[in-house]
């Protein structure tokens, strides 16, 4: 199989993760301000509830698969390690699907919504057909990316279409759950072009089960503490508060997303270099990209740390104003979250080390369990965003800590003050425009455009490394 730049996989990977999160951000800028907060969180709520069971449906296969696809050596060996992958997924999502809807229908607690459960609950019965695994580990990101495009566009549509007063919410869930189905689909017609079939003789199972197991639990531990507290909220506390809490989280993952894209093409690359033991190659690749996602992450976190007021009232309407500080919180994950997946999900799983992933996820969930069962009673979605940073904080910590074991991380001096500087200065500036603007319009932009020209002005007189690296890049193609 030919191997694809960083870069071109990166670009496209960009987008595919991009969209994943564009569309529900640009959908909730429209629909909070039609069913409100309370529909939001109904919504949001009964979403958190069918993700536990997507999660437990799929098993550790979205990670493994990419690994095992990546691995393989000829199309023989593709097509029987994917018929093996889609079998598991397969009895595991039927499994939970019946599971989820005996819920629904035998608990109390479901049943003034159990039209909109029902519908949520579709999204599970369609990972059966989830087979994205297998389009990473071959490197697909340039088809990744227009399908993506396209399924995306058309639930865009249909958003506006569809959704006119605030008793609506039901059309929302489905949107977003066809949306998710959509691009399934279009995976499992799109695998004839790919030259899998799917087989049903000699398949060897077994032989799957324990790394699949292995991954399958760092990804419960993952769930538990990124879910838990959306669940936590619902029960503690009311159905705007869930709102305020999933819509600031979705526009922090938006700034993450982008930025981790360039992480998220390496799994297939690490895992070529870690078969053939290659450890100088793979702490090069790791040090560049967290270089680069470091210069990036940094102005976006000050950034949306100071601003997290108007943003939120800015997206989400004047019923989200509660949310600006929930938001200023939760912007601290951005670097959090974007490390624990470069040197987690990344490196780890690369290096075949799932049991140290295991410690990781398992600590961070424990963790952020006993933070919420604090917090969330006095300080309702403010308590769980500081749970969820704390406990981020422990994954990643322990993530690059474990990961260092197999790499070497190398980061230049100049690069780090040249950051520092920068980031003070951006804090000035920024602070400065907030205290003598009060248009609320003119203070973001002005904010937004002065800030960013100051960040990339300083990094470029003081010579740091990365930042000059893609100034010559640039000038070169010009």
């Amino acid at each position: 199989m030919a191997r694809k730049s960083i870069a071109v996989n990166s670009f496209y990977n960009m987008i595919y993760r991009g969209l994943n999160v564009i569309f529900p951000l640009v959908t909730v800028t429209y629909v909070s301000r039609v069913i409100l907060a309370s529909g939001v969180g109904r919504v949001s709520y009964a979403q958190n509830i069918a993700q536990y069971f997507i999660t437990l449906s799929a098993l550790g296969i979205p990670n493994y698969g990419v690994r095992e696809i990546s691995r393989a050596t000829d199309l023989e060996e593709r097509s029987k390690t994917f018929s093996e992958l889609f079998f598991i997924n397969g009895i595991s999502t039927l499994f939970f699907s019946i599971s989820y809807y005996l819920l629904i229908f035998s608990c109390s607690g479901f049943r003034n919504d159990h039209l909109l459960y029902m519908v949520v609950g579709s999204s599970i019965i369609l990972n059966i057909l989830n087979v994205d695994w297998f389009y990473q580990g071959m490197e697909e990101f340039r088809y990744i990316a227009l399908r993506n495009f396209f399924v995306k566009l058309v639930s865009l549509v249909l958003v506006f279409v569809l959704i006119k007063d605030k008793g609506d919410y039901v059309n929302y869930a489905l949107i977003t759950c066809l949306a998710v189905g959509g691009n399934n689909v279009w995976n499992i017609i799109h695998l004839r072009r790919m030259h899998i079939r799917l087989e049903y003789s000699n398949l060897k199972i077994i032989h799957h089960l324990k790394p699949i197991l292995l991954l399958f639990a760092s990804a419960i531990s993952v769930e538990l503490y990124t879910l838990l507290d959306t669940t936590m909220i619902g029960i503690m506390c009311t159905n705007e508060a869930v709102g305020y809490y999933t819509n600031s989280m979705k526009l922090v993952r938006i700034l993450i997303v982008f930025i981790t894209s360039i992480s998220g093409v390496l799994l297939p690359k690490i895992t070529i270099y870690a078969r053939d033991n290659n450890v100088e190659k793979c702490s090069d690749v790791v040090s560049k990209v967290f270089s680069i996602m470091l210069l990036i992450f940094l102005p976006c976190e000050i950034g949306l740390f100071l601003l997290s007021d108007d943003v939120a009232v800015l997206l989400f309407g004047k019923s989200f104003v509660a949310a600006g500080v929930t938001l200023r919180i939760a912007s601290l994950l951005i670097c959090t979250l974007g490390f624990s997946n470069l040197f987690g999900t990344q490196v780890l799983i690369a290096f075949k080390k799932e049991k140290l992933l295991l410690v990781t996820t398992g600590l961070g969930a424990i963790s952020n369990v006993v933070l919420n069962m604090f917090l969330i009673p006095h300080f309702y979605q403010n308590g769980a965003a500081v749970a969820s940073v704390v406990s981020e904080t422990i994954v990643t910590l322990l993530s690059v800590k474990f990961a260092c074991r197999y790499i070497k991380l190398r980061i230049d001096g100049r690069y780090l003050i040249s950051l520092l500087v920068s980031s003070i200065a951006l804090m000035v500036v920024v602070c400065v425009v907030i205290i003598n603007i009060d248009n609320l319009y003119l203070r973001l932009m002005v904010s937004t455009l002065s800030g960013m020209i100051v960040y990339a002005y300083i990094n470029y007189a003081m010579r740091n490394p990365v930042f000059v690296y893609f100034i010559s890049k640039i000038n070169r193609k010009n």
